[in-house]
């Protein structure tokens, strides 16, 4: 039975007491928890200092980093979880489903572009006809001429 693969995204944040090279095989453990439980790992951001919005157990920095990764089991992310809640050099992680993109919503945005080419097609011709209803354009000065020979005839 063939399943089809989720997409995933891990964001989390290390400790900052942690020297490069513990933040790099902290960074590597993440790495093969997900690989360990059959996750292909399709990005990964190396972790940098950051300064955090509001402290996070007591720490006002941290490392923070992030994979893309997809599962075929939604149950190995339960245990990809477990791992990363005992490590202890994590301060805190997300884990989010990301949702493919799909060909209905690439069909729409066509249909959305191709109904605004018809709009603007429909103005412009609608411009044409008001111009053509507007009638030829008459000169001033023959305008005035022909006023001064009737105004002559009264």
């Amino acid at each position: 039975m063939d399943t089809l693969r989720q997409n995933y995204e891990l964001a989390f944040h290390i400790t900052p007491n942690l020297e490069d090279a513990d933040v790099h095989k902290t960074r590597q453990d993440l790495e093969k928890s997900i690989t360990s439980h059959g996750g292909a790992i399709s990005f990964s951001r190396e972790p940098e200092r950051v300064r955090l919005a509001y402290p996070v157990k007591h720490q006002s920095n941290a490392f923070f980093g992030y994979f893309n990764f997809n599962l075929e089991s939604p149950e190995s992310i339960s245990e990809i979880r477990d791992e990363l809640r005992v490590n202890g050099n994590i301060l805190r992680f997300l884990i989010l489903k990301q949702e493919e993109e799909s060909s209905t919503k690439k069909e729409d945005a066509i249909r959305r572009f191709a109904m605004a080419e018809k709009r603007k097609a429909r103005m412009k011709q609608a411009e044409k006809q008001a111009a053509q209803k507007e009638g030829p354009k008459v000169d001033e000065k023959v305008l005035e001429e022909k006023l001064e020979e009737i105004i002559d005839k009264l």
